[in-house]
This record gives C-alpha cells, sequence and structure tokens, in this order.
C-alpha cells in the first residue's frame, strides 16, 4: 500500500524557510564521508525534520537558495550540511 507524506506550510517571508525547533528535541541527525560518498545518519524524527526543510522544492525560493544544517538540527552544535536549491544551470553545475 502506498505511503503518503503531507505537509502543510506559511511562508512567513520570501527566501525564508523556519520551522519550530524545541531544546528538548531528539532528532537525530550526523553526517560523515565514506571512502569520498557522504553520508547522512537520521533517526526517524530526523527524516521527518529534514523533509520538513526540503519544502524549499515546493516555494518561491530561487536558484541557489540554501539551508545549513547543523548536526542534530541544532544550531549550538557544528555545521555539517548545506543543501543548495539548484536549476541545473550556469557554471556552478555540480
Amino acid at each position: 500500500m502506498p505511503q503518503h507524506f503531507e505537509y502543510e506550510f506559511d511562508e512567513s517571508k520570501p527566501n525564508r524557510i523556519q520551522f519550530d525547533y524545541s531544546p528538548d528535541a531528539d532528532e537525530q541527525f550526523s553526517t560523515a564521508l565514506e571512502n569520498g560518498v557522504p553520508f547522512l545518519y537520521l533517526d526517524r524524527s530526523g527524516m521527518l525534520t529534514l523533509a520538513k526543510i526540503l519544502k524549499m522544492s515546493m516555494g518561491p525560493y530561487t536558484h541557489l537558495f540554501h539551508v545549513h544544517l547543523h548536526k542534530h538540527f541544532d544550531a549550538e552544535r557544528s555545521e555539517c550540511l548545506t543543501v543548495i536549491l539548484h536549476d541545473g544551470t550556469g557554471e556552478d553545475n555540480a
């Protein structure tokens, strides 16, 4: 049976993503580079939080809009991943 993910959101300001975070949150998120390949390690609640952040694909965000993510989604921890919206054109084409 197919599963369905739906997440409703309102845009607070253009080119800005905002989501709730609690210091008591239990999301687990970290990254590693193994044999030259990046890995994301997330628990289930971490994957749900990442899905909410990726809503940038549905909004009016412009080419190269990006989000800096920190370990366990905690701004007090080190940055571990930057997600960039890319239109697939130009010199910066990955």
